[in-house]
């Protein structure tokens, strides 16, 4: 990194010029929602009323966006290792975030940022979720520029040599977009069915706010349909067809053009079609490795990757930033991936498995217990027929007796020399890998009625969340929690 780039980012520097206008048009895309509310004038036959509502609170938010671009405010402190920033309009703020803090930088670039060609940075850090960075307009130099520091602080220097800090291309690989598509047939279908109806309920509102008569339409409608097989059939078809090609739409827009490229000792992944992204991965801030699959990506040679970095709560709750995806890779892009992130291989693994009474408490609490209620307020209140009555019952039994053999199935717990690998899905069947010295926490708990059979449930806690395991044999939790609390200690490995 040279002077002159030291020189540039020492002073504090503002957003690009353009930057006001992104913000207001985030701004806007935000509260669109409420925007609509002003419109309820105009239905009401007030339209100039409508028409300064509109003009009133696009005006507010204009000069808020405005302001909050000119007080934000940004500089490298390259002598005391710090990243300052300046903001605020009533309630003036001063943050100061350490070098060593710093949890990665990812530059991205949304619709609205294309329009402009401009692109925003994310700044994640480890730690308190007031010290998250969004600088939200700069240009692609800028943008580029703080990714080359960025490179400096992962070495935790400001001092090193500009051939230290220079990046070479070593491998690489690309998720096409035939892949694509298979991911889009074959995964997240619960996902997009709460979209879609969550998606109604928002229609429904809006329709309720503004007072528009919409059930008994929609009751007639339902009411004029003739029920037969064929029309429940095509129904079911087209729902389908709708989920997949939604799945398709989504998978498509979000993670299109997908590369993972080696730099040095980093791994840059880049990918989307309208709002891209780009993330610089540090394998030594990787606290937890998940890779998911079902039994048609099985058969395709595909599955999908969620490499986990420490991050703020904040951060964590919701917009997910430590999560980094890789999805539709192959089982080769994965072991290199594997490979790349922890440099040794997970073999000669111990596995446990979960006791049988698990299945058995579980279908009893969720499968018999209900249907028993179920059946003695049928018996009271007569409100459904004997025969309906006995083939519901079945049916929700079955499907609960099939749930908790599922979980039982693929629910186990895998230790090796270096890593503890935790399994469990119904359809996806996930399993998630921890380093065994990046665990900060490790407890086992035993309920009192657990300890007749001596059973117990286990938790561990990284940088990277928590993960909980249970029922396995209480003696065997002891001998992992003390194996590990063992390798912690001596370890001379940084957590992050």
């Amino acid at each position: 990194m040279g002077k002159a780039l030291l020189e540039k980012f020492s002073v504090f520097r503002k957003q690009s010029a353009i930057g006001s206008i992104v913000l207001f048009a985030n701004a806007v895309r935000k509260n669109a929602y409420n925007f609509l509310y002003a419109l309820i004038p105009a239905f009401q036959g007030n339209f100039k009323i409508a028409l300064i509502l509109l003009i009133v609170g696009f005006s507010l938010v204009a000069i808020y966006s405005y302001l909050d671009y000119y007080y934000f405010t940004y500089r490298f402190d390259f002598n005391k290792s710090q990243f300052l920033i300046n903001k605020g309009i009533l309630k003036k703020t001063k943050l100061s975030i350490p070098f060593e803090k710093i949890q990665q930088i990812n530059i991205n670039q949304s619709v609205i940022h294309r329009l402009f060609n401009i692109y925003e940075v994310q700044m994640d850090t480890a730690g308190s979720k007031d010290t998250e960075v969004d600088i939200k307009a700069v240009s692609k130099q800028i943008s580029e520029d703080i990714k080359s520091i960025s490179q400096i602080i992962k070495q935790k220097t400001v001092k090193a040599k500009a051939e230290e800090a220079e990046i070479i291309d070593d491998k690489s690989f690309q998720i096409n977009f035939k892949t694509l598509v298979k991911i889009g047939l074959t995964s997240r279908f619960f996902q997009t069915l709460g979209f879609i109806f969550g998606s109604l309920a928002v229609v429904v509102q809006f329709l309720a706010d503004f007072e528009i008569e919409y059930s008994s339409t929609i009751g007639e409608f339902f009411k004029n349909i003739n029920y037969t097989p064929l029309i429940i059939l095509v129904v079911l078809f087209y729902s389908i067809l709708i989920v997949l090609t939604v799945n398709i739409i989504n998978t498509l827009f979000k993670f299109f053009g997908y590369k993972a490229t080696k730099k040095s000792n980093n791994l840059e992944i880049k990918y989307g079609l309208l709002s891209t992204k780009s993330f610089i991965l540090s394998p030594s801030k990787v606290q937890q490795y998940t890779f998911s699959q079902n039994w048609i990506q099985k058969k395709l040679d595909i599955q999908n990757v969620i490499i986990n970095q420490a991050s703020s709560s904040e951060i964590k709750s919701f917009d997910k930033r430590s999560n980094i995806n890789v999805p539709g890779c192959s089982q080769d892009q994965a072991n290199e991936l594997f490979k790349f992130i922890y440099e040794s291989k997970n073999d000669n693994e111990i596995e446990l498995k979960p006791n049988i009474r698990k299945p058995i408490v579980n279908t009893s609490v969720f499968g018999f217990i209900p249907v028993i209620i179920f059946v003695l307020c049928n018996i009271s209140f007569d409100f459904m027929n004997i025969s309906y009555m006995l083939i519901s019952s079945f049916f929700y039994l079955s499907m609960v007796l099939f749930i908790n053999w599922r979980l039982f199935k693929n629910n186990s717990l895998h230790v090796s020399k270096d890593f503890i690998r935790v399994k469990s899905g119904i359809w996806d069947i996930k399993n998630k890998i921890i380093e065994t010295y990046k665990v900060q926490s490790i407890i086992i708990y035993q309920p009192v009625w657990y300890k007749k059979y001596n059973l117990g449930s286990l938790a561990l806690l990284t940088a990277g969340g928590l993960v909980h395991v249970g029922v396995f044999n209480y003696k065997a939790l002891q001998l992992i929690s003390n194996n590990v609390a063992f390798k912690v200690e001596n370890s001379n490995k940084g957590w992050m």
